[in-house]
């Protein structure tokens, strides 16, 4: 790739709000996800040359983040700061104040998922990847990708109030 910087910026930039929602999703916390979404792009604009096709950069990235946030939860873990309380709420959601405390009890209510259906909801529905991507970024077949979403989903609809789950239909 011989003008690195005009060529990543042209392939990151239609990705951004996708990969900032995804980082903020993930991170359940303003800074966090700041550092996260941070880190990704330094970590993929520094490997960019060796991107073989273009076409899978928006898998590239996601899965850069994916593993920095898999890496950065095993440290704070180590290191005992990890915080599940912290919720979140998307701030560029055009809905009422208390849509908004709804929807933060439906974020923390995403915590008590398995960690892989709670990765493939928010990569499917929030960051609004393509089945394969995510199949690239999570590992196994596409039916497994499949399952987790479907599985996700309806254990998400399990745990939340009539009005939460008109939400998570409006969202989901």
């Amino acid at each position: 790739m011989t003008n690195q910087p005009t060529e990543f910026m042209a392939l990151y930039e239609p990705l951004h709000q996708r990969l900032s929602n995804y980082c903020r999703s993930m991170a359940r916390n303003r800074a966090d996800a700041e550092d996260l979404l941070h880190d990704t792009v330094v970590a993929a604009y520094s490997q960019f040359g060796e991107l073989e096709n273009p076409d899978r950069f928006a898998g590239y990235l996601f899965t850069i983040a994916s593993n920095l946030f898999k890496k950065q939860l095993r440290r704070k873990k180590f290191n005992g700061r990890y915080d599940e309380k912290a919720a979140l709420l998307i701030e560029d959601l055009a809905v009422d104040a208390e849509s908004r405390a709804e929807l933060s009890v439906v974020m923390q209510k995403m915590e008590l998922l398995p960690a892989l259906q709670r990765e493939a909801l928010i990569l499917f529905h929030i960051s609004d990847l393509p089945l394969e991507e995510i199949r690239n970024i999570q590992g196994g077949s596409l039916s497994a990708v499949k399952q987790r979403i479907k599985r996700g989903r309806e254990r998400l609809m399990q745990l939340c109030t009539e009005r939460q789950q008109v939400l998570i239909t409006l969202l989901f």
